[in-house]
């Protein structure tokens, strides 16, 4: 498939504003949503820089912020693609929200089921049936070993209906959950989970900001992140920063994103590769777009 690359940039307000390979499934059509463009400096220049660096031959989607420096934001292009795992920000964001509505308790008891135990990333599918776990470690282990059994029991205790609202309230145009993680037979019949750097980006930034839910959730959010075990992308690519980031995969499709907590300057970046020949060779391409932003730009 060509390179259709579209270069975006959005003025946002502070205050508006894993890799295993997992829940593959077979590369998808997605149709594109184009932004428009407007003037700006702190990224002049950007889009070369993306065409220069992100040139292995994949469709890139790039999404760049330096909340301490602008309140501006960089996206390139911004087309709903596949989510693979990093839909699970989203879900975990909506389970944050009800808890800070007092809707759920975090630390309420979840039992595991036979039933509930899916293939692909993670670990809790080898604990024994009957495990007690509270709500709040199901959701670290989606986040930090992006378990697959873990997030269907999340969907299970909220209703997929309810992220699907939540995603919808908040602005994230790209993104809906349509199906559980494994569910062959929802992608059979065409069902498949959406985002886009954009969207990513955006509760990212607000995460960031403690704007998403509110400080209390948020830094819990951050600190899974933080937790994220697949660091070979951001994490290798960057030794010295700490960096709260979530990744997915599926065949073909590749994806990194969160905050980048710099001694100087955090940044926050997503990278979504999709149509690609080689995993490892997204991965080199990413590793070094991570580091042109964070230590040359």
């Amino acid at each position: 498939m060509k390179k259709k690359f579209v270069l975006a940039f959005t003025a946002l307000t502070v205050l508006n504003s894993a890799c295993a390979l997992n829940d593959e499934v077979a590369v998808s059509n997605f149709a594109p949503k184009i932004s428009s463009v407007q003037a700006s400096n702190i990224f002049a220049g950007m889009d070369a820089k993306v065409e220069q660096i992100l040139n292995d031959g994949s469709e890139y989607a790039v999404y760049l912020a330096y909340p301490q420096r602008s309140a501006e934001v960089y996206t390139y292009n911004p087309i709903q693609m596949r989510s693979a795992s990093m839909i699970k920000v989203f879900i975990l964001a909506a389970v944050m929200e009800k808890a800070s509505h007092g809707e759920i308790d975090i630390d309420e008891t979840i039992i595991l089921k036979s039933s509930d135990k899916v293939g692909g990333a993670g670990i809790l599918g080898g604990y024994p049936s009957g495990t007690e776990l509270s709500l709040r470690e199901v959701m670290k282990l989606m986040i930090t070993h992006s378990d697959n059994t873990a997030t269907n029991m999340v969907i299970d205790r909220i209703g997929m209906s309810a992220v699907n609202d939540y995603i919808r309230r908040n602005g994230y145009a790209d993104t809906i959950l349509q199906r559980k993680m494994m569910d062959y037979d929802a992608i059979d019949a065409g069902l498949e989970n959406y985002s886009s750097a954009k969207d990513l980006g955006n509760i990212f930034l607000k995460i960031y900001h403690h704007k998403c839910v509110n400080q209390k959730y948020d830094e819990i959010m951050i600190d899974f992140l933080k937790g994220q075990t697949d660091d070979e992308c951001f994490e290798t690519a960057l030794p010295d920063k700490v960096v709260a980031d979530k990744t997915g995969a599926l065949i073909g499709m590749f994806a990194d994103g969160g905050i980048i907590y710099g001694d100087n300057e955090d940044v926050i970046l997503v990278i979504v590769a999709e149509n690609f020949a080689g995993e490892s060779t997204v991965i080199n391409s990413m590793k070094k777009f991570a580091q042109y932003v964070v230590y040359d730009n």
